[in-house]
């Protein structure tokens, strides 16, 4: 009787290119919390390169990972990711206690590129008074005074902070943004909202993006050289160059323009 041969394993630079595209996919935070949670479960291959891409390019979807993402930077002892849904607590019932959660060989704090944050309004509506809850702000404030006060993430480059159903007035507004870590080179702000939100709202919104009065932007950015700014309109761009003054290069909705490089090139050309 012939044998059966054993299903051939995947070349491991195709499983790295699979988690990777997981990875940044864009994903609600349970649904993230939820990767988070059963790829170290996998097998130990599968567990070390989710660690490469999840250590590289983190995400902040929740305060508990927060404290979990902190940790890590200081070498200090993890348990599993913690779970803030019904979703994550019957994962934890499924779990076999025999196989402990994967830990990683590799520096956690050297290994981050990358950070992206999500600043989400979990009101379809506001509160009598108008007012926007955004409850993951003061974990943003949080994370930047810790990186900078503690000298973590030194291969830290880009910081994005995605909006969802919130002002276009809250990131100028956002005093922690002064405590930016320097070796921060690209601010990537991003806007969406979502089915959900009332379109009246939605509108109302996006029509409140009025330029701001140099006062009340409670930050700037000397370190950013690369500005990435996705749903925004123009008040709005213009407010972020005022408060990342040495931006060269300004990215919208995806198209690139070159700003300060340009302007010496031309001028040593007409010298």
């Amino acid at each position: 009787m012939p044998t059966v041969n054993a299903i051939p394993r995947l070349p491991v630079e195709l499983l790295q290119q699979i988690i990777d595209a997981a990875w940044n996919t864009p994903l609600s935070s349970n649904e993230r919390v939820t990767l988070m949670r059963t790829s170290p479960l996998v097998n130990s291959t599968w567990a070390a390169l989710f660690d490469v891409a999840s250590s590289r390019d983190v995400y902040i979807p929740s305060a508990a990972f927060f404290d979990h993402f902190i940790r890590r930077l200081r070498g200090e002892p993890v348990t599993v990711v913690p779970a803030p849904s019904f979703l994550g607590g019957l994962l934890d019932r499924f779990r076999k206690p025999s196989k402990p959660a994967f830990a990683p060989t590799r520096s956690p704090n050297l290994a981050c590129e990358s950070i992206t944050i999500l600043l989400a309004n979990p009101d379809v509506h506001p509160d009598k008074n108008g007012r926007i809850r955004l409850p993951m702000g003061a974990v943003l404030d949080e994370l930047l005074e810790t990186l900078d006060a503690r000298s973590l993430a030194p291969n830290l480059r880009r910081l994005s902070i995605e909006y969802v159903d919130a002002g276009f007035d809250d990131v100028f507004q956002r005093v922690g943004l002064a405590a930016l870590p320097p070796q921060i080179t690209h601010l990537d702000l991003r806007y969406s909202f979502s089915p959900e939100m009332p379109s009246w709202l939605t509108e109302s919104l996006r029509g409140k993006q009025e330029k701001q009065i140099l006062r009340t932007i409670g930050w700037d950015a000397q370190s950013i050289t690369r500005l990435s700014i996705v749903g925004a309109g123009e008040n709005t761009i213009q407010d972020a160059l005022a408060a990342c003054p040495n931006t060269e290069l300004l990215e919208v909705d995806g198209c690139e323009t070159q700003l300060r490089p340009a302007v010496l090139i031309a001028s040593f050309h007409h010298a």
